[in-house]
């Protein structure tokens, strides 16, 4: 019954948010069959790992939900530089440095770069608003229950993990990304 429940509530959800998602271009991202839309992903899951990833390590796998029941894994985006930045909309850093990131997600998305900005512990709304008054169109996802971040151990906000193609973290960063740190952080990723 319980089970039953539960997916009657992500069917509304997910009928509820097509009703009231804004229009657009359609924009996105496609990555050899995966299609990462510019829009507010669901965590649905995450896998554990016995040790945090250190640089050189295999970054977690997790999978986010898109509005219209859509699964994407962080495994099938292999192939493409991913840029995963943990923040929240109450962290002052993690604003300021939101046009930046959005800014580099449109000059590279071209290039294959998948940016996924992932939202610690907040809801729906509270996010899209923010998004919308900050007119960003990178993709985000909402970690509801921090397993995203802690299988990063995220200990700060912001913090921001740049992935290689193969699937391994070549960056860590912790705080705000300056353009300097930033722009780092894409070299060693879109080689």
């Amino acid at each position: 019954m319980r089970r039953w429940l539960w997916g009657f509530a992500l069917f509304l959800l997910i009928v509820g948010l097509a009703a009231c998602s804004k229009g657009g271009n359609g924009s996105s991202a496609h990555t050899d069959g995966v299609q990462v839309k510019e829009t507010i992903y669901l965590v649905e899951s995450v896998e554990r790992s016995a040790s945090p990833p250190a640089e050189g390590d295999k970054a977690p796998n997790f999978v986010i939900v898109s509005e219209d029941g859509t699964s994407i894994s962080l495994n099938d985006l292999q192939g493409h530089p991913v840029v995963l930045n943990f923040w929240a909309t109450w962290c002052p850093p993690c604003k300021a440095e939101m046009p930046a990131l959005d800014a580099a997600y449109q000059k590279y998305k071209k290039d294959g770069l998948i940016m996924l900005a992932i939202d610690e512990q907040e809801d729906r709304e509270r996010v899209q608003a923010f998004r919308k008054a900050m007119n960003l169109s990178l993709p985000m996802a909402l970690d509801s229950r921090g397993v995203v971040g802690r299988a990063y151990l995220v200990r700060g906000l912001p913090t921001t993990f740049f992935i290689t193609r193969e699937g391994k973290v070549a960056l860590r960063w912790t705080g705000m990304l300056r353009e300097r740190s930033l722009n780092a952080g894409l070299k060693a990723i879109l080689k």
